[in-house]
This record gives structure tokens, sequence and C-alpha cells, in this order.
């Protein structure tokens, strides 16, 4: 074989862009959308208005689903990358989109590795949330709320991938029965969890 083949074959993919620039890059999406979240949670709690209250719980609804997003997406890349798996970053107009995983180049550990960071990330949110922010208004309970319906969605989606990969399945085998009317009904049951939250809470 040539040189040049075994340099094809060995080569490792190029980051698209920095983990650092990507970082900065989540990181002021998530300030502006809590600060806009805090803005319309004040303006409620100092005006009572009703407008103000439902801009705050949309805004607080909105908000928790997203940072839990981008968190349970950085998760898998930390998993990923912190157990040998090749995951080169993706350009940095791909919003919430922080990596490719090679499944076909990546050993089984890296994959179980990647798997569980996301939840990880998206659970350490949530506990984050409940720890540092007092459910004392219904925005406050709308961004929990919303936070508990993206965590709930994904775990129930990737917890029996998960269960799968550390039985012995390759990254393919894991992901066998998960079709779209799993993922929908995952999506309803999320979104259930948070309504529940939010009835409950307020």
């Amino acid at each position: 074989m040539s040189t040049a083949a075994n340099n094809e074959v060995t080569e490792l993919p190029v980051d698209a862009e920095p983990v650092l620039r990507l970082g900065q890059r989540d990181g002021a999406i998530a300030l502006a959308a809590l600060s806009l979240w805090a803005a319309a949670d004040a303006w409620y709690a100092t005006t009572g208005l009703g407008f103000a209250l439902l801009l705050s719980i949309l805004n607080g609804i909105a908000v928790g689903y997203v940072v839990v997003r981008m968190a349970h997406e950085w998760g898998h890349f930390a998993g990923a990358r912190w157990s040998g798996g090749i995951a080169p970053t993706r350009p940095i107009d791909s919003f919430f989109l922080v990596f490719t995983f090679d499944m076909e180049r990546s050993d089984a550990s890296a994959f179980r590795g990647m798997s569980v960071g996301g939840n990880v990330g998206h659970w350490l949110v949530v506990l984050l949330l409940v720890a540092f922010i007092p459910l004392d208004t219904p925005g406050r309970v709308a961004l929990l709320s919303g936070a508990l319906s993206a965590a709930f969605s994904a775990s129930l989606t990737e917890f029996p991938v998960i269960q799968r990969a550390y039985a012995g399945a390759s990254p393919a085998e894991s992901f066998q029965g998960l079709t779209g009317a799993k993922l929908k009904r995952n999506r309803w049951l999320g979104a259930g969890s948070g309504l529940l939250l939010f009835l409950l809470a307020n």
C-alpha cells in the first residue's frame, strides 16, 4: 500500500472551528437568552402586569429548553473527547450542533462516553436551576419546566441506547428500535413532564 493511501486511512479529521470559539458562541447565546428571561421575570415581579406574566412564562419555557439542549450537546462532545472518540467540531454556523461523532472510527467505549456525557450535561443544568433559582414566580417555574421537558425527553430517547451499548451492542445496533414514532412520543412525554411541574409548582 502506498504512503498516500496510509495517510488517507490514518489521518484524523480536523476541527472546523476551535473549541474555544464554539464555546464563546454558545456561552453568548445562553447569557443573552437568560438575560431576556430575567428581564421579563423582573418586569412581572415589579409590575404585576398580565403581559409581563405571559412574556416571563413563554421566555422561561423557551430559555430553559434551549439552555438544556445546549448543555446536552456539549455534554456529548465532552464525553466523546474525554473517552478518546473521533469528534471533530462543526462550522460556527451549525447552531446548537458542536461536533460530528465518527461512529465507524471511534471505539465502543468512546460511544458510551459520548452517550452518557449528553445526559450528564442536561441533568446537571436541571440540578443547578433547582439549587439556585427559587420557584417563587411563574416565570421561574417556567424556566425549570422548559429545562425539565428537554432533559426528560432526551433521556427517554437515549437511556435505551445507552443500555444497549453497555450490553455490548455496536453503536449502529444501539440505535435499533429508535423509530420516529418513539421520538415523537418522547417529545410529548417531555412536554407533559414540564407542564405537570408548572401546574404543581404554581
